[in-house]
C-alpha cells in the first residue's frame, strides 16, 4: 500500500510543491466543513491549475489507491467534501477559476469550476448578461463547480429555479482520471449550447454531491442582464400565512426570488438598519426582474395584487438592500446578530406540502421550547419559493467558538468582537441532536433534499430500481470508489 509520503510526492511532481499544503492544522481546516460532523482529516491538499492537472491528480491518486474529493468555498454544511478516509486527496478547485468563454450570440458561459458566482456575476455584467440563476447568498465564496455539484437556489431561483436547471453542460474529471463532457459538448466539434443532446447526461453528474466525479468546468446558459429590478415587501400576521402567501406567488413563476422573514430574521434585518421592520416581525418580499421598465412594474404589479389578500403592504426597503449587494450576506448566513453559530437543515416540498412542513415543525419548536431555553438555542425559519416548490430551511443558533473559517468570512471587527466566544461542546452536542431530529421529522413528511452529501439519508427513502440504478453509474464511472467515498450514501 502506497503511503502518504508517496502520494505527496507525486501531487507535488504535477502541481509545484507551493499548491500542496499537508501540514496537519491545514489538512484538518480544509477537511472540515460547518456542520459539526466527524470527518477524517485528508492526506494532503492539492491545488490544481488545470483539467490536466485535476485528471493527472486523480489518475495518481487512484493508482495508489486514496480517495479524492473537491472543495470550492467550504460552505457545506451535510459533510459534501468531507473525507470518509484519511487516504484521501483533498483537491482546493479555487484555483482553477477562469471564464474560458462568454458567447454572448449563442447565450452560454464555460467557467471553471473554481469561479465564484461573485466573479461570474461581475463578469457577465460587463457584457450585459446574467445566468438564470446568478449564485447562493455566499456567493462571494460558493463556487460554480460546488454549486453544480451540491445544488442551489436563491439569486433568480424564484423564476429559474435552481443551479442544476441553468446548466447546459459539464466538463467532468472521472476515477482514474479519465475526462468526460455532457450535453452537446461531448459531439466531436460541438459548442457546449445544447444540454439535451440525447440522454440527459449531465442531469447525472448535477446535484450528486460529488459522487460520480470532479467538475472541472460547467457550462450556464445566459439570459440578458435585466435593466430593471423592482420589489415590493408585505407583512403577514404568521408563519402560516406566510408559507401560503409565498407558495402562491410562487406558481405564477414571475417573482426573481420570493422569500419570507420570521421573528428572527427581522431582528438580523433591524439591527443592520431595517428598522421599520420592527412591527412586522412577519414579512414576505419578492422582486420582478427585466430588460424594461414596464415590463417589470406590470409583472409587479400583478404580485402585489396577489399578496395583498395575504397582508398589507410595507416599506421594500428590504429588497433593494439585497439586490444592491447580493453576494454581501455572509455573515449573517453563518452567523446570528450576536455572534451565534448557525446550523440549519433544508427541505423542498411541492407547495400542497408547504403548509403542513412549516406547521410541524414550528410546533415541534413549540414542544422542545424548554430545551431551548436551558441551553440558550434559538431557531428561524426561514422560506422561499425556488421555481415551482417550496424551500424550506428551520435553524439552530447558539454560542460556541466560531474557529478560523468563520471568523476569516466576517467582518473585521465582528470577528474581533466575537473571536473569544468561548466553546461549548456540551450545548453544541445537543443542537447536534435535534438538528438530526429535525431532518428525520422533515424526511416524514415526505421531504425532498438537494445538498445531500453524507448527511441526510438517501439510499433508505429510494425505491429500490432508483437505487439500483444510482449504484450501477458509481460502477461505472468510479469502480473502486475513490471518488467522495460515503457522499449519496455510496
Amino acid at each position: 500500500m502506497s503511503t502518504t509520503e508517496t502520494i505527496v510526492g507525486a501531487v507535488t511532481d504535477i502541481v509545484g510543491g507551493e499548491h500542496v499544503v499537508a501540514d496537519e492544522e491545514s489538512r484538518h481546516f480544509y477537511s472540515a466543513d460547518i456542520s459539526f460532523e466527524a470527518y477524517e482529516p485528508a492526506a494532503l491538499v492539492a491545488r490544481p491549475g488545470s483539467t490536466e492537472e485535476l485528471a493527472a491528480i486523480v489518475e495518481r491518486a487512484s493508482a495508489e489507491g486514496f480517495a479524492v474529493v473537491a472543495r470550492g468555498g467550504g460552505m457545506s454544511y451535510t459533510q459534501g467534501y468531507t473525507p470518509a478516509t484519511d487516504r484521501t486527496v483533498l483537491v482546493d478547485m479555487r484555483r482553477m477559476n477562469a471564464i474560458r468563454e462568454i458567447n454572448t450570440e449563442d447565450m452560454y458561459v464555460v467557467a471553471e469550476a473554481g469561479c465564484t458566482w461573485e466573479q461570474l456575476y461581475e463578469a457577465l455584467g460587463e457584457e450585459g448578461v446574467r445566468t438564470p440563476y446568478y449564485g447562493p447568498l455566499s456567493g462571494r465564496f460558493a463556487t460554480v463547480g460546488g454549486a453544480a455539484s451540491q445544488n442551489s437556489v436563491f439569486w433568480g431561483g424564484g423564476a429559474y429555479a435552481s443551479v442544476a436547471d441553468s446548466i447546459v453542460g459539464l466538463e467532468v474529471v472521472l476515477s482514474g482520471g479519465r475526462v468526460l463532457h455532457t450535453g452537446s459538448w461531448a459531439r466531436s466539434g460541438c459548442s457546449p449550447f445544447l444540454r439535451h443532446n440525447g440522454p440527459d447526461l449531465t442531469g447525472i453528474f448535477t446535484g450528486d454531491t460529488g459522487a460520480y466525479g470532479l467538475k472541472a468546468a460547467v457550462a450556464i446558459r445566459l439570459v440578458k442582464a435585466p435593466s430593471v429590478s423592482l420589489g415590493a415587501s408585505f407583512s403577514v400576521p404568521d408563519f402560516a400565512t406566510s408559507t401560503a402567501a409565498l407558495s402562491e406567488l410562487a406558481r405564477y413563476g414571475i417573482a426573481s426570488e420570493a422569500y419570507g422573514l420570521d421573528p428572527f430574521y427581522t431582528d438580523v434585518m433591524v439591527r443592520a438598519g431595517l428598522g421599520f421592520l420592527a412591527d412586522h416581525p412577519w414579512s414576505i418580499h419578492f422582486g420582478v426582474d427585466a430588460v424594461d421598465e414596464s415590463i417589470a412594474q406590470a409583472g409587479l404589479d400583478f404580485l402585489k395584487r396577489i399578496a395583498a389578500d395575504f397582508g398589507p403592504e410595507i416599506d421594500n426597503t428590504t429588497v433593494g438592500v439585497f439586490k444592491s449587494n447580493p453576494f454581501g450576506a455572509v455573515q449573517s448566513i453563518l452567523l446570528g446578530p450576536e455572534g451565534e453559530l448557525w446550523l440549519p437543515v433544508h427541505a423542498f416540498l411541492p407547495l400542497s406540502r408547504a403548509q403542513e412542513a412549516a406547521a410541524a415543525i414550528e410546533g415541534w419548536f413549540d414542544d422542545i421550547q424548554p430545551q431551548l431555553d436551558q441551553h440558550n438555542i434559538k431557531t428561524s425559519l426561514l422560506t422561499a419559493a425556488a421555481g415551482k416548490d417550496f424551500l424550506f430551511e428551520p435553524s439552530l443558533y447558539w454560542f460556541d467558538e466560531l474557529g478560523e473559517f468563520r471568523l476569516d468570512k466576517i467582518a473585521p471587527e465582528a470577528a474581533e468582537e466575537w473571536k473569544s466566544i468561548p466553546a461549548d461542546p456540551e450545548t453544541r452536542s445537543v443542537v447536534l441532536d435535534l438538528r438530526r431530529q429535525m431532518a428525520k421529522r422533515l424526511d416524514d413528511l415526505g421531504c425532498c433534499h438537494i445538498q445531500v452529501g453524507k448527511y441526510y439519508d438517501y439510499e433508505p427513502l429510494m425505491e429500490d430500481e432508483t437505487w439500483k440504478l444510482t449504484q450501477g453509474i458509481k460502477q461505472l464511472v468510479d469502480p473502486d470508489r475513490l471518488i467522495n467515498p460515503g457522499s449519496l450514501g455510496l
